[in-house]
């Protein structure tokens, strides 16, 4: 990693280790550390300017959700996730999105409105590649989120989210998918803008090629 993470001013270890958490796990989930890659606390306490205890504190909740491996005096590695893990994260994700959409989309101001129309055009022109595929879709989904009222759902899908972006990163659909993908985004436009729940929900799932 060329880049140096300024890490926030020391007001408690709690916070260090969040800083940490977040900036190692999206840097898994974007593929900067790679699957097998040995993750050593010295060289990222030093790369992240803090001292060791965040780190191994950050580390050990990678691993409770799935994005490290520890083997005590062996090793710290990324996960390599197996072609299983991934189609279970793209079955996941869909069902997922499509409660997130039945929730939310009835709910939407009218700006809020516009706005998620907006970044399903935004999905729509994203190359069909996977990461900018994902980052995408995810940012209509964040965006949904925020407005569905719904604390608990933000609540619940905020620690894994970056272990089910790598995953989504990770998953090629096939042409066939990729077309019924695009009839899907023109489908939960139209359900966005008449707020119809059920129907951005079918639409949602069938972004993830779930029927």
């Amino acid at each position: 990693m060329e880049e140096t993470y300024a890490a926030t001013p020391y007001v408690g270890k709690q916070l260090l280790a969040e800083d940490v958490f977040q900036h190692l796990g999206n840097a898994i989930a974007d593929g900067t550390f790679a699957p097998g890659e040995r993750l050593r606390d010295a060289d990222l306490a030093a790369q992240y300017n803090v001292s060791r205890t965040p780190v191994r504190e950050a580390l050990q909740r990678l691993e409770r959700i799935g994005l490290v491996e520890m083997a005590p005096s062996r090793f710290t590695r990324v996960t390599e996730p197996t072609e299983q893990e991934i189609e279970d994260a793209r079955e996941y994700a869909g069902y997922q999105a499509g409660i997130l959409c039945a929730m939310a989309v009835p709910r939407l101001s009218d700006e809020e409105r516009e706005v998620a129309k907006e970044l399903v055009e935004a999905a729509r022109d994203a190359p069909e590649v996977a990461v900018h595929r994902s980052r995408a879709n995810w940012a209509l989904f964040d965006h949904l989120a925020e407005s569905s009222g719904n604390s608990v759902h933000r609540t619940l899908t905020a620690e894994p989210r970056m272990a089910l972006l790598r995953l989504l990163r990770m998953w090629h659909p096939t042409h066939r998918q990729l077309v019924v993908a695009r009839e899907a985004r023109d489908e939960l436009t139209r359900a966005i803008d008449t707020s119809d729940g059920p129907r951005a929900e079918r639409a949602a799932r069938a972004l993830f090629a779930i029927d």
